[in-house]
């Protein structure tokens, strides 16, 4: 489906009926929140929490039953239920995530995959078309935000350092094909899916599209918008770094170098650094590739390009987005982000604390989706809207994952007694 058709079928959702789901359409759509104080958004966040346990309980016999044996009453919950009912995203691997599934869940979505990178077995979520309409409404709102205006419907070209075939698999791809489509800018796929010559994962069978490639860097579009994995700036600059004179010269003379990506022009990455061992620190990636990236002001005065970097995952309905420089990444208003010590496997209250991310998307209608991705971030004060800010530290190592699941009990125990 393309996204004019996914808000289309999201219109006509059964879904559409409960009032929960109602107050979350109405929500998702309310740019305001971006302006709310963090003291109001951590009350309106409680008072999701427990009336989303309510409409998974109307909406799932297993729900129901789960809160029941772990004594959590929906009216009541707090922010300890959520570590309770949390999962490791190792549960969704194969066809893991079909048990979450509520039972009048509506056909016809998409199914996004992980990498695979780190698991030969990826994790596989499945997105009704409802849950796909939130998600793109969600992501643009908090796109808009960090980077710091509307985009304007209709104005300026994107290239994605990927292949199209990738927009039914990855969920990053989706989102951002999907916004834009939405926003009615042209994107163009910087790579191809060569099928049949190797094996491996789709990302290793990519080669360049080099006349997409090249239509981009000579349009003179704007904002000129670049969506890619660090990998991908930080080759891209380095093979024009590497240019013979004559070759530079050429490029110049085309006016592509620099590569000016106008006004409000942006790179955004995500992805981070896997399947990569020998990239230099993201920082350093940014520093080496703003010699040979330009882009103007909303003044239109030349300015150092922007850099913006997504932190999302196949389980996450809506990602975390920072901006170089600037702030470090931020979650959506509606999503609960917490974090466990890992030491001890309980919350961490702390403004500035390091531990096991645990992320909760009350948003999402067909599952409940709160889980832990892997991953060891840090927090820190912020006087934007969420109150705090995160960076992002390392993946768990495989002993840490193995303890994790040892320590999670809640759900997770009570999955393994049912099977």
């Amino acid at each position: 489906m393309n996204s004019f058709e996914i808000f289309e079928a999201a219109s006509k959702s059964r879904l559409f009926k409960d009032p929960y789901v109602e107050k979350i359409w109405a929500l998702i759509k309310d740019k305001s929140l971006f302006s709310k104080s963090a003291d109001y958004l951590i009350k309106l966040r409680k008072s999701l929490l427990r009336d989303a346990l309510s409409y998974f309980s109307r909406h799932s016999d297993y729900y129901r039953e789960l809160f029941e044996r772990l004594r959590i009453s929906p009216g009541e919950a707090e922010l300890e239920d959520l570590a309770r009912l949390a999962i490791p995203s190792d549960i969704l691997r194969g066809e893991g995530h079909k048990q979450f599934l509520i039972k009048d869940v509506e056909e016809n979505g998409e199914y996004f995959m992980s990498s695979g990178t780190t698991n030969p077995n990826p994790v596989k979520v499945y997105r009704s078309p409802l849950d796909l309409a939130i998600m793109i409404t969600g992501n643009t709102y908090l796109f808009e935000y960090v980077y710091g205006k509307e985009v304007e419907a209709g104005k300026g070209v994107a290239l994605f350092m990927a292949a199209p075939e990738l927009r039914y698999r990855l969920n990053f791809v989706a989102f951002v094909h999907l916004t834009l489509e939405s926003k009615k800018i042209p994107l163009l796929y910087g790579m191809n899916l060569i099928e049949g010559t190797t094996d491996g994962k789709p990302w290793q069978k990519l080669v360049p599209n080099q006349e997409n490639i090249l239509r981009f860097l000579r349009s003179r579009e704007e904002p000129k918008l670049l969506f890619t994995a660090p990998a991908g700036v930080y080759l891209l600059s380095k093979k024009f770094e590497e240019m013979n004179i004559v070759q530079r010269l050429v490029y110049k003379l085309l006016r592509i170098l620099p590569i000016n990506l106008g006004k409000g022009g942006v790179i955004v990455t995500g992805g981070g650094t896997k399947g990569f061992s020998d990239l230099p620190p993201y920082d350093k990636i940014v520093e080496f590739s703003r010699k040979y990236f330009v882009s103007r002001g909303q003044d239109g005065s030349r300015q150092t390009v922007p850099f913006m970097d997504v932190f999302g995952m196949t389980e996450t309905l809506t990602a975390m987005l920072d901006k170089f420089g600037e702030m470090d990444k931020i979650p959506h208003p509606l999503s609960e982000v917490f974090i466990l010590n890992p030491k001890t496997f309980e919350l961490d209250r702390d403004d500035y604390a390091e531990g096991i991310i645990g992320i909760f998307n009350p948003f999402t209608t067909s599952w409940l989706e709160v889980f832990y991705p892997g991953d060891i971030v840090r927090s820190h004060p912020s006087n934007r809207y969420y109150g705090k800010e995160y960076v992002y530290v390392r993946r768990l190592s495989v002993d840490e994952g193995w303890s994790l699941q040892r320590a999670c009990g809640g759900t997770l125990e009570e999955l393994m007694g049912r099977s």
